[in-house]
């Protein structure tokens, strides 16, 4: 083992979240790969301890050290993938979805380095599901795209009978996580925690919208989830729109949400939403693995009367301030505003919105066919997380939600409200908002 070394502040917050809440699935990353082809499961296996072995996030256990909390990289060794054959049973497919489930809702042992495992379920000759867990303390959504080509590249060569050999990384997480508390300590950061400090004075706490319940005293991190489709019709009108205010989807979706929030009972004309950034800011973290997401707050301002269009310009402006901002993590953050602390609340929002514009992948395994797809940990971590991805012509919706403030019959409406007020809006973009139905 290497000595010990110091934790990113994101990987604080998972800790400690993790001591307050043990057996909790909310931070695990469930993802399932349904393979079709020829499977070399052996050279999977292989492939899969390759990117263990050259990625030490991926093998590093937590420990608190005269209450700091410090990472310890554990040796390489083999990373195991089960085998379980259910081709036999009579209903292959639902065991194997039965299994998968199974396997999202599994707590990680952090301090003993657990943070990656898999199974692979056999449901018929040349059919596996690849389930697939991560805890998002050692990973998050870039890094999974980094783990898929990697696992390719050395399920490659392991089937021509040569260990991966991929380029030596630049530097580890660990050294990511020196640089940004090193950072953090630096007072050309001032700027950025006025900007924050000064931009979210006031904000309304919740910052959330009407619930069908009452808010329990302890965030119990119970949730549920509603999928639901966006048309190429609307999709296209959404890209069309975001090239003519000389922005991306992005904006247009977020700005779709933040009207969706102010017509659900939002406290105000300010909408408050967290949306997570990539926080890669230097070269050396493209091809790392690990946990550099961060979280912005934007506090978007939505008028009683206006047209989309001038929504999208307001959000679009938002949104480049927050970009320019986010050098602050969010931890550090919530330390500059000090909010009152309330254990049924996220601190600073109870919203979020997410938006991927690249078409869902996974792994290019030679003479397979592989579709990635998400499991569902039944959790939530704030009131609502909108998530809209980009599925060939069209998107794919996810709402996630408290299942202590909404019923599914709640859930189910703002998620088809969303799809309704996005095709309205986008149809009529100079349309006075109060006449947009």
């Amino acid at each position: 083992m290497t000595a010990d070394r110091v934790a990113s502040s994101a990987q604080r917050r998972l800790w400690i979240l993790d001591r307050l809440y043990p057996g909790c699935a909310a931070y695990v990353i469930p993802v399932v790969y349904r393979i079709e082809g020829d499977l070399d499961a052996e050279a999977l296996g292989h492939a899969l301890s390759d990117v263990v072995r050259r990625h030490e996030v991926l093998r590093t256990g937590y420990r608190m050290v005269r209450g700091a909390l410090r990472q310890t990289v554990r040796p390489a060794g083999p990373v195991p993938i089960p085998v379980v054959d259910v081709a036999a049973h009579r209903s292959p497919g639902e065991e194997a979805e039965r299994l998968a489930a199974a396997e999202a809702l599994r707590p990680f042992d952090l301090s003993a380095g657990e943070v990656i495992r898999a199974l692979l379920v056999r449901t018929a000759p040349g059919r596996h599901l690849l389930c697939l867990s991560l805890h998002h303390i050692a990973c998050d959504g870039w890094s999974l795209r980094v783990l898929e080509d990697e696992l390719a590249a050395c399920y490659r060569s392991r089937l021509a009978g040569s260990p991966g050999d991929l380029p030596p990384l630049p530097e580890q997480y660990g050294d990511f996580a020196e640089w940004q508390q090193a950072r953090l300590a630096d007072p050309a950061l001032r700027p950025v925690r006025d900007h924050w400090r000064e931009h979210l004075a006031g904000i309304p706490a919740p910052a959330t919208i009407r619930t069908d319940r009452p808010r329990p005293a302890v965030w119990s991190f119970a949730g549920g989830h509603v999928r639901f489709r966006i048309g190429p019709e609307v999709a296209e009108r959404v890209r069309l729109l975001a090239r003519a205010a000389a922005t991306t989807p992005y904006t247009v979706l977020l700005a779709a949400f933040a009207l969706l929030v102010r017509e659900h009972g939002a406290p105000g004309p300010d909408v408050v939403i967290g949306t997570p950034v990539a926080g890669r800011s230097r070269e050396s973290h493209y091809r790392l693995i690990g946990l550099f997401q961060n979280t912005v707050v934007q506090r978007i301002r939505v008028p009683d009367r206006t047209t989309f269009r001038d929504l999208v310009r307001l959000t679009r402006e938002e949104s480049r301030n927050a970009i320019v901002n986010q050098a602050l993590p969010f931890d550090a953050l919530v330390e500059e505003l000090n909010p009152a602390r309330d254990p049924g609340l996220n601190p600073v929002f109870q919203l979020m919105f997410s938006h991927e514009e690249d078409e869902p992948g996974g792994p290019a395994l030679p003479g397979c066919a592989v579709r990635r797809t998400f499991g569902d940990t039944r959790t939530a971590k704030v009131d609502l997380t909108l998530g809209v991805a980009r599925d060939g012509p069209g998107y794919t919706g996810r709402l996630e939600y408290s299942t202590d403030l909404f019923t599914a019959a709640t859930a189910r409406r703002i998620a088809e409200r969303f799809g309704v007020l996005l095709e309205n809006a986008t149809s009529a973009p100079f349309r006075v908002m109060g006449s947009v139905e």
